[in-house]
């Protein structure tokens, strides 16, 4: 009888420690892999941990990493509607999740700004006449190994600049010569140089009345409505709503929605998946108690 009741409690305490894996469901604390599309609620696929549907929505770079997702379930690894939503999943089960900006990617204000469709700006345009800019950042956009005395040209303009010294700093001189036109291909319009002294170089913007504008990079032109003694008015003309690839703060290039209101033109630096309701088809993969 002893040794029955010990094959019991021997064998209770064995099948205490086999859990039917198929049946465990998402917790907190789970780490789990998960293989998902994401989708706005058009049905345009923006994101996927799949090769193939990534082939099939024109979403595939060359090089990248397909894999399943991995997280620890409320950890905040992933965005808050994921995380909620696979709670109380099991192995092999596909939940359509349908999540509501607040919970994926709220639209983000210091991405936005507003600038005015009329606008003023200065005649003239005062710079220094010399600058002194920290070595490692000279010799990445201009290259190495250059000497005192040498004459650059900076790329995409027609300025030059005479090299003063080289330590730890660069500095330089502006090779401007009074009359001269000067030209940048990220600048609207010419500048002809009207004043030299000691310090500084004024240039003087070259522009009509009524002359059409087309600034680099934009999908709008500007219209040049009045030229006063001190400033210059410029009117943008209204386009629809269009995405372009333009500069951050940091000069980066990412995609950028132009938009315009009846009294400025909005220039939204937020991601496509911003301030959207988004629709995440999620397979888990496996459970990690």
């Amino acid at each position: 009888m002893k040794k029955l009741l010990i094959l019991i409690l021997a064998a209770a305490i064995l099948l205490s420690g086999c859990v039917d894996k198929t049946t465990q469901t998402v917790k907190k604390g789970d780490n789990i892999s998960v293989d998902y599309v994401g989708s706005f609620e058009n049905g345009k696929v923006f994101d996927t941990s799949n090769e193939s549907m990534a082939m099939a929505n024109g979403l595939f770079t060359p090089g990248a990493t397909y894999k399943l997702l991995n997280f620890t379930v409320g950890k905040k690894q992933v965005i808050e509607g994921m995380d909620e939503g696979v709670i109380g999943m099991k192995k092999g089960d596909t939940r359509n999740l349908k999540i509501p900006p607040e919970k994926a990617y709220p639209i983000d204000p210091r991405q936005i700004h507003a600038s005015p469709i009329v606008l003023e700006v200065p005649v003239n345009n005062t710079v220094n006449k010399g600058e002194v800019l920290p070595l490692n950042q000279f010799e990445q956009y201009f290259g190495k190994n250059h000497t005192v005395g040498e004459s650059i040209q900076i790329p995409n303009t027609n300025i030059n600049i005479t090299i003063n010294n080289v330590t730890s700093e660069v500095s330089f001189t502006y090779d401007f010569k009074l009359g001269s036109n000067v030209w940048d291909s990220r600048a609207p319009w010419n500048e002809t140089v009207i004043k030299i002294d000691e310090k500084n170089v004024t240039l003087r913007s070259n522009v009509t009345k009524n002359q059409i504008i087309q600034e680099p990079g934009y999908p709008f032109t500007t219209k040049v409505i009045d030229i006063g003694d001190k400033n210059i008015t410029l009117k943008r003309n209204p386009v629809p709503e269009t995405t372009v690839q333009l500069p951050d703060m940091f000069g980066q290039m990412i995609p950028t929605k132009i938009s315009f209101n009846e009294t400025s033109v909005i220039f939204d630096q937020n991601p496509e998946v911003a301030g959207k309701t988004l629709i995440f088809n999620v397979t888990l993969i496996s459970i990690d108690k």
